[in-house]
């Protein structure tokens, strides 16, 4: 088994994911990383703010890019849930929208469902409120759903991309359910993403009961069904859609998994988190053929003067047994020389000297990255900053020789009066106080105090655009 949000907040999150599989993503195909099913949930380690090396894995989507989809202006006024007897479950997250079920008494008690028949065509709703009972009584005296779908159609309620699917059993009780994405026909826009819901209907005790729906909001966009059927090689099927919130500023795209709880009697979600897909393409993938599918989101953002450079990166989320979780983050090598320190960074907060070490030389050196033209000082500026990471990452491997080697790298490429002074000014202040105290914490103390009357030195690193990183004096010297 194997971020509207911001792309640079998106990257923070990335980080701190990558920095628990950075060890073994050097060594190990996605295949290994993915296939990990440990026997309980490993908790998430603490959040760093970039992204870090892969690009092994090339997974094909099929999906709609959310990102052309049109943000939507207010809709109207709100018009309130039907009145069923379905209530509302529970949240993913507040900037999510907020899944309804039917509540925990009475349980779902599937008996017999209702004999087809042919009753004539019920009345058009007037409110879009009264769609799912009007559905539910036309199932429940045997109206087929094949006619059901032609009804909501002329309605305006069903249109392209949205479906009335019944050929899946996902309560386990023999008799497949009837699943509907459903317009709110009042509030259709042709070309614009346009307000709608999921409404899962089940037989029992002689007619239909809405099991399960999303909550009705006019900023909630129909949500789009990615696969009902089986995820997780538990032989029950699943049902995985993916939904847009939108704002006046903009949407914010999640996925949501969700199994039949017979002891509940309601749909449960199988990720415990929000399942962030805002920006990016969802596909349904088996990445590491094992026969669990995986839940895959890229992010290909475009590049811009203010976004600054970009890279491609793929999240995974799997089944570890006992929920979906962010297992693997893949992101494309560094083709910018900010990117290649970004890698370096995570390299040296995982700990990996040797491999802090190669790619700060390949910040330095700049022969297999590009330059990113928008920022003048690059080449002087990160070049000192490499050096200064060098000079940290000796202390750390016990190296102090070759970390007072690095000082006098500084001191002499960047002299008084050049833009790369003040690294020079941060790493002596390190060195004169870690050879006071030989405390590493301390020592970095000294050198953020230096670092504050630089600026220059955090303005140069944080010139890259909102799809970047930012850096702040605790990550110019993170030793803790």
């Amino acid at each position: 088994m194997i971020t509207s949000i911001t792309t640079k907040t998106r990257l923070s999150r990335l980080a701190g994911l990558l920095l628990m599989t950075l060890t073994v993503l050097a060594c190990s195909g996605v295949d290994d990383l993915i296939g990990q099913r440990p026997a309980r949930p490993t908790p998430t380690s603490a959040s760093f703010a970039t992204a870090t090396p892969g690009g092994r894995v090339s997974v094909l989507l099929s999906t709609d890019d959310a990102s052309n989809r049109a943000t939507p202006t207010p809709f109207g006024e709100i018009v309130a849930p039907a009145a069923t007897a379905t209530a509302l479950f529970g949240t993913l997250a507040a900037a999510t929208a907020t899944a309804g079920a039917t509540p925990v008494l009475p349980l779902f008690s599937p008996d017999y469902c209702p004999n087809p028949s042919s009753p004539p065509p019920p009345d058009q709703p007037t409110a879009y409120s009264v769609y799912p009972e009007t559905i539910g009584r036309y199932l429940s005296v045997g109206g087929a759903p094949v006619l059901l779908e032609g009804f909501l159609r002329e309605w305006g309620a069903v249109r392209a991309g949205s479906v009335v699917q019944a050929d899946t059993d996902l309560t386990g009780d023999g008799v497949p359910e009837v699943v509907i994405t459903l317009y709110d026909p009042s509030l259709f826009v042709e070309g614009r993403p346009s307000p709608g819901q999921i409404l899962v209907y089940g037989c029992a005790q002689g007619g239909y009961r809405l099991l399960y729906n999303t909550v009705y909001s006019p900023s909630a966009i129909l949500p789009e069904l990615r696969r009902v059927g089986d995820m997780n090689g538990d032989t029950r099927a699943e049902l995985v859609y993916d939904q847009l919130v939108c704002t006046a500023v903009g949407c914010d795209q999640t996925v949501q998994v969700l199994s039949w709880s017979a002891a509940l009697g309601v749909f449960k979600p199988l990720n415990e988190v929000p399942i962030n897909a805002s920006g990016g393409k969802i596909g349904i993938v088996d990445a590491d053929a094992d026969g669990v599918l995986e839940i895959s989101v890229t992010f290909d953002p475009a590049m811009t003067t203010t976004s600054g450079p970009t890279r491609r990166a793929i999240d995974y989320w799997d089944w570890d047994g006992v929920s979906y979780r962010l297992a693997v983050t893949e992101v494309s090598p560094p083709v910018y020389r900010i990117h290649a320190l970004h890698d370096a960074d995570m390299l040296f907060a995982a700990a990996d000297w040797e491999g802090a070490h190669l790619l700060y030389n390949q910040v330095r050196d700049g022969t297999k990255v590009q330059a990113w033209s928008l920022v003048p000082t690059e080449p002087i500026m990160l070049r000192a900053y490499a050096i200064w990471k060098k000079l940290l990452a000796y202390i750390m491997d016990g190296q102090r020789r070759s970390a007072n080697t690095m000082l006098e790298t500084l001191r002499k490429e960047n002299p008084p009066g050049t833009p790369g002074e003040g690294y020079t000014l941060i790493a002596e202040a390190f060195i004169n106080n870690y050879a006071r105290t030989r405390d590493e914490v301390r020592a970095c103390s000294a050198a953020k105090t230096a670092a504050g009357t630089r600026p220059e030195t955090l303005i140069a690193l944080n010139s890259y655009g909102y799809a970047n990183r930012t850096y702040s004096l605790e990550d110019l010297c993170p030793l803790k």
